[in-house]
């Protein structure tokens, strides 16, 4: 990840929540309509391996997304996403998900790559832009990722947070398996 000139005056390490834009976040920002008003959406495996590794026990996840979409709610719901909120007024949503969570805003990062996430970023303690995002954003922005919106940005952000925590997925991982062993 990039660090950008936005100032960070939290201890990522504290963060316990981050909330994810869906179109152009967790996918590649790109809609397509299938016959019977049917919609496909690509969703990174990557970064769903590292929600479902880091979900709960690590960080709480959530979905603001100004767009709904029944293909969005199935894959936040294998993924263990509670939270998937579809407002266009992502800083009532954002506060909203405060609140549900008895959190403060600067214990919650938000990813995003588009104008209507702006008002989201700049309320929360780490404001992250995917790679391929929109210019207006990174002013607004502690950090850029260095991968794409839908090809791992995600998990690129949720693998940043771990390491200030002191953990990481493939530990994650290997602890997960061992405990099951022995149940």
């Amino acid at each position: 990840m990039q660090r950008l000139q936005r100032k960070l005056e939290i201890n990522v390490a504290d963060l316990k929540m981050l909330i994810f834009d869906v179109d152009g976040v967790m996918t590649d920002n790109r809609m397509i309509f299938l016959k019977d008003n049917q919609e496909a959406k690509a969703f990174s495996a990557a970064d769903g391996f590292a929600i479902k590794t880091a979900s709960e026990r690590y960080l709480k996840f959530g979905v603001i997304t100004a767009r709904g979409s029944e293909v969005t709610v199935k894959r936040c719901t294998e993924l263990g996403v509670g939270d998937v909120v579809v407002a266009w007024d992502k800083i009532s949503a954002l506060r909203e998900l405060a609140r549900k969570h008895s959190l403060n805003l600067n214990q919650i990062g938000y990813v995003g790559n588009d104008i209507p996430d702006l008002v989201a970023m700049e309320q929360v303690g780490l404001a992250v832009c995917v790679a391929d995002t929109e210019s207006e954003l990174l002013p607004f922005s502690h950090y850029q990722t260095d991968r794409l919106g839908g090809k791992g940005a995600c998990r690129e952000v949720i693998a940043f947070v771990l390491a200030a925590k002191g953990l990481d997925l493939l530990k994650i991982y290997r602890d997960d398996i061992a405990d099951a062993k022995t149940r």
